[in-house]
């Protein structure tokens, strides 16, 4: 089960620096993959606190992209 969880957690921080890569935004960019850094680091250093871990994950990659954002503000 542990090695599960830790599969996942290194997906989800895979995916978090892939998006990295496809923002226009450089600070964006410093953000998320601050963010999957972390995660890949508390994966391999040991016992994270996984039930504060996987909700910010969740949350990080629900983030909406800068273009989105610049594409909304142009509507309005």
């Amino acid at each position: 089960m542990t090695l599960l969880l830790d599969l996942v957690l290194v997906v989800a921080g895979l995916l978090l620096w892939q998006r990295s890569c496809s923002e226009g935004d450089d600070v964006w960019v410093l953000f998320l993959r601050s963010l999957a850094a972390i995660d890949l680091a508390v994966i391999a250093l040991g016992n994270g606190v996984l039930w504060l871990e996987i909700p910010l994950l969740v949350l990080a990659l629900t983030l909406p992209s800068v273009k989105r954002i610049e594409g909304e503000e142009k509507r309005s």
